[in-house]
């Protein structure tokens, strides 16, 4: 009884070296590929890539890092004179820069012009500013007027139609006329802001 015990207990030898080669037989075939993916097909060539794959390439960020430089570049560029609907550009185009050449420019969207007088005096800012106030009443054009202790802002445009028209033209040629009638200076001559000069004191007289 007790050998028959121990024989079940046990396995034989030819049994364990069975399953020995059970096992190792099993482990090469997991480490060796099989024929089917041996023998597989190659990659597609680099032509054949789906039309989605190039334009996820495309869209690197190298070529992003491209396209912003780019926007900025073009975002830095000079406005354009934007003329209002029914003005007719190929006349204005040349009072435009005639008036560019007299210190006048385009405001950032291109819609107006602007341009910054300067004087010796607060009162001489005033009355330039009087000369186009009654101007623009008797026009009925109004410009957006900045005014400084020595110096004024002018701006033109106009607002329905929006852009610029022939009356921005007219009037900041009219604003030149004035200037140069109350003594408009350059920049480096107008009022400053800040203490007055001390008046030089007269020396007294000595007593007899």
């Amino acid at each position: 009884m007790y050998t028959v015990s121990r024989a079940l207990q046990r396995p034989s030898r030819s049994v364990t070296s069975q399953l020995h080669r059970s096992v190792r037989q099993h482990h090469r075939s997991f480490l060796t590929p099989s024929a089917s993916i041996t023998t597989s097909s190659p990659p597609p060539p680099l032509h054949s890539a789906s039309p989605s794959l190039l334009r996820t390439s495309s869209s690197s960020p190298a070529s992003l890092q491209a396209h912003r430089t780019f926007s900025h570049s073009s975002a830095m560029m000079a406005a354009a004179p934007e003329f209002a609907r029914g003005m007719d550009k190929s006349q204005l185009q040349p009072e435009l820069d005639s008036l560019v050449e007299q210190g006048w420019a385009l405001d950032e969207d291109g819609l107006g012009v602007k341009k910054t007088y300067y004087f010796k005096t607060y009162f001489k800012a005033v009355s330039f500013v009087n000369v186009v106030a009654s101007q623009s009443a008797t026009k009925k054009h109004h410009p957006t007027i900045t005014v400084r202790i020595g110096s004024v802002d002018i701006h033109w445009t106009t607002h329905q139609p929006r852009g610029l028209t022939d009356k921005d033209l007219m009037m900041a040629q009219h604003c030149d006329e004035a200037a140069e009638l109350m003594g408009a200076v350059e920049q480096e001559e107008g009022k400053k802001c800040g203490p007055s000069s001390p008046t030089p004191s007269t020396p007294s007289s000595p007593g007899l």
